[in-house]
Formats: C-alpha cells, structure tokens, sequence
C-alpha cells in the first residue's frame, strides 16, 4: 500500500512529530510505501512575508494545490493519504485536493484546535484545551479564521482519536461519532530490562518547558523533595526557570533525541507527567510503560484514560503541588507495590501498545476507508 503522510512540523520537536516518524517506520517495516509530505514552521516562516501570507490564507490555500500536485507528479497517486497536522501551512485546502482525486483521507486527531471555535471565550476548562502562543484570544480568533472552510472536514473518510476522553470530547464538539476511531499511540517493542524501583535513584521530567505541561507545579514541588530530578525537553520557559532555578538537584539537559531520552526514562525512578491542560496521548507515557518505569501523572483529560491509579501508574491533583510532593512520598516509601505498578503497565504496553498490535489496527482503518471509498 502506498500511503502520503502529511505533516505540518512546529518550532519545538514534539509528540506529534514523534508519532508521524513511528507510524512511518512502522508502516515501512512491513512493507508498505510511505511518503512524508511536511511542511516545517521553521523552514517556511522565517520572513514577516511568509507570516504574513500564511494568516491570510489560513483557511484554504491554493499554493496546496500547487505543491501537492508536484507530489503527486513525482511520487504517484497514493493508495491513502494520512493528515496528522495541518496548522497552519496546509489548511483545510489538503481535504478539498485529496477529495477531488478520490482519495481516502484519514486524519489523526493529536489535539483540540478543531474544537477551539466551539469552546467559546468563556468555558470553565477553556484553558485545558491548549492555546496558540498561550493567548485564549488568539487561540479562538485563529479557530475562528481556519474554520471558515470546516465543511471541508466532511470529505476526511476517518478520524483517529486517541482515547475514549478525546473521541467523547470531538463527538460533543461536532465531529461526526461515527467516522471517530480510538486508536492509540504505539512505539516499537524492544526487550527492556526492568530495574527494580528500589536501584534507581533520580526522577525524570521530558516534555516541552511550557505552562501548561505543568513544569511550575513540577518545580515548586521538587524545592521541597529530596531527590534529583533531570529536566528533558526544550521551549519557551526554558531558559526562564533555568535563570531562577536555585535547587541544584534539578538539572536541564535541553532537547534530546529520542533513543537518549529512553534511556534517561530506563534509569529513571520514576516520570513525571504533571501536564494541567488536555493532553492527546503522551508518549513519554508509552516510554516508561515500555522502560519498565514508574509514571506519576495528573489525573486530568486522556491522562486519567490510559492510567489507572495505583495499577498502572500513579495520579495527582493537576496544579496541586502538596498533592505531587505526597505523591513522590508514597513511591519512595513502596517500592514493592511500585514494582508491581510497572510490571502491570509492562504487560498493558505489551498487549495494547506495542507496534504489532498498533500495526494491524492501522491496516484496518486504511481498508475499512478504501472500501468504503468505492462503494
């Protein structure tokens, strides 16, 4: 099968962009063709021009056309063409292209600015749902601006969601419930081997260094833990809470690859995940189940969907940095019933998790879309 990925990167490497390399590597294992067709926010808007140009066309751009056309001459029509972002160099235009060609189209839903419109400025949880450069109003005057084409979502064959929270969340916001698909992220299984918690001696923190990823309450809380925690991951607070970070028991380590950073999570006591807005599908999650790593997490939005309390994982009150420290207390104090905890999520990333069974899931979706676009 020959399949078209289309992606549109950000400025910071994240676990979007880490999904659309696992899908590819995935897909090519077992033999299909896959193209990456991306667009890269750092490469094309560099210029006011180019920014310029973009806002404007946010909605429906004809330069898609254009470029997609020179795709389709280089590489040949594709079986399937699988979306994962199109903010904001692609546009609802991708849609309206692929739809004239009779190509099914799947997209995955990796956040919630399809739904950022319906959300209003003043919904209690509006602030959980992400925002563009962390400015609610920017974030619903630009959903208001890229959904002036949103009829255009009629013509994807298939929504991937990621959890049972994301597919109820989308099905109340307007997506039709019958073209969503729960299907979650995967990484490649590989043969662990799982430390007991009581050898390892530091704590781990890997995701982007932003507000709503929680890195505050993370920092105000390991003021007061007696135990060293790494800090992964690159963005806009970075060098902010590095200037005021006066614990040398935290040490930034900035951006690193991602076999690195496995290996960070691998010697780790423990994850911390103290996300305070609706996450997609963490795949830091996915590491420490697959490392044989203990996750603490916040319990809020798909987080509280893939971690189940004390079987799993560990859950804490989003934003509640007593919650966190008491939390942290109690892995400290049960390694035993910790061990088990990650043997459990061990099992759960080999039966629901792994590339195997996310494989077979993917293949379905594809085919399921394919017939339905001939008949």
């Amino acid at each position: 099968m020959k399949i078209f990925q289309v992606h549109n990167r950000y400025r910071f490497y994240g676990g979007e962009d880490a999904v659309v390399d696992e899908e590819a590597r995935l897909l090519k294992s077992y033999g299909n063709e896959v193209i990456q067709i991306i667009k890269d926010n750092n490469k094309e808007l560099i210029l006011f021009k180019d920014k310029l140009t973009t806002l404007i066309n946010i909605s429906y751009s004809k330069k898609v056309f254009e470029d997609m056309e020179a795709n389709i001459i280089k590489y040949g029509k594709p079986d399937v063409v699988h979306v994962h972002n199109i903010f904001p160099l692609w546009t609802y235009s991708i849609f309206d292209y692929f739809d004239i060609k009779n190509i099914p189209i799947i997209m995955s839903l990796h956040n919630y600015r399809l739904i950022w419109e319906q959300l209003g400025l003043f919904k209690k949880d509006r602030d959980k749902y992400g925002y563009f450069q962390d400015s609610f109003i920017k974030s619903f005057l630009i959903s208001k601006l890229i959904n002036k084409k949103k009829n255009l979502l009629n013509k994807v064959s298939k929504f991937i969601t990621l959890t049972e929270f994301t597919k109820k969340e989308f099905s109340l916001n307007g997506l039709p419930i019958n073209k969503l698909i729960i299907k979650p992220n995967f990484l490649n299984s590989i043969d662990s081997k799982i430390i007991p918690i009581i050898k390892k001696n530091r704590a781990i923190y890997a995701s982007r260094i932003s507000k709503e990823k929680g890195i505050l309450t993370l920092i105000n809380a390991f003021r007061d833990i007696n135990i060293e925690l790494d800090v992964l991951g690159d963005g806009a607070m970075l060098n902010t809470i590095k200037k005021k970070n006066l614990n040398n028991r935290i040490k930034f380590y900035g951006s690193l690859e991602r076999n690195e950073t496995s290996k960070f999570i691998n010697k780790s006591k423990f994850i911390v995940i103290p996300s305070e807005c609706y996450e997609g599908f963490p795949m830091t999650i996915l590491e420490a189940f697959r490392e044989g790593t203990l996750v603490l997490a916040s319990n809020i939005g798909s987080i509280k969907s893939i971690i189940k309390d004390k079987f799993n994982g560990i859950l804490f009150e989003p934003g509640n940095t007593s919650d966190l420290i008491d939390k942290v207390k109690w892995i400290l104090n049960n390694p035993k019933e910790c061990d088990q905890i990650v043997l459990n999520a061990y099992n759960e990333f080999k039966n629901k998790y792994s590339s195997e069974v996310n494989y077979r899931q993917l293949l379905d979706i594809y085919n399921e879309a394919l017939l339905e676009k001939k008949n």
